[in-house]
């Protein structure tokens, strides 16, 4: 009777290893396809993103040539003279075609600078030296504030005769903070 039970016990063993190889094959072709599918999602996430900038990459060009258009058109209307300056027209893009980056930089940086121009942006009076498009702040209104460290703040109130208290409460600190300070740089 034991050989039997030895027996059955054994064929069940054996089933249970099949079981689990087969289950751990299944879960790795399941990985599989599951890596595969984010792939492809990600990949196709990722085209639809550099569509919509794309997209808005255009819109922006065609906003600024519309705007470069407007301002051309409403200068030549109030009669200014424009034979002396150079029109510059932003180039047109197709998605066939590709031009260097140099070549848009330059002229969307023309058409910055014309668009300043024109809108009064440079109305600056020119010096010999000083370039057209530089835009320098106004110093009188830049004030500079310096700040004392609590230890030079402490020692300067110590130097006029104040005590470690009156020297807390000036500075809005504990007595044991003004104390170590002053500990720290033998002055007390």
């Amino acid at each position: 009777m034991s050989a039997f039970w030895i027996t059955l016990n054994f064929v069940l063993l054996l089933l249970a290893f099949y079981l689990i190889l087969y289950l751990y094959q299944r879960i790795k072709v399941l990985q599989k396809t599951r890596s595969e599918q984010n792939v492809q999602e990600s990949e196709q996430l990722l085209a639809e993103h550099i569509q919509a900038v794309r997209h808005e990459n255009e819109q922006f060009l065609e906003a600024v040539r519309e705007l470069f258009t407007n301002v051309s058109t409403e200068t030549r209307e109030a009669g200014q003279d424009q034979s002396d300056k150079p029109i510059v027209t932003a180039p047109k893009t197709s998605n066939g075609a590709k031009k260097s980056g140099t070549t848009k930089e330059k002229t969307f940086e023309a058409v910055l600078n014309n668009v300043g121009k024109d809108q009064g942006l440079g109305s600056k009076k020119q010096t010999g030296s000083e370039p057209e498009h530089e835009w320098m702040p106004p110093i009188d209104s830049i004030q500079d504030h310096i700040e004392e460290s609590p230890y030079v703040q402490a020692m300067k109130l110590k130097e006029e005769g104040k005590s470690i208290t009156e020297i807390a409460k000036k500075m809005k600190r504990g007595k044991g903070e003004i104390e170590l300070l002053l500990r720290m740089h033998g002055k007390n």
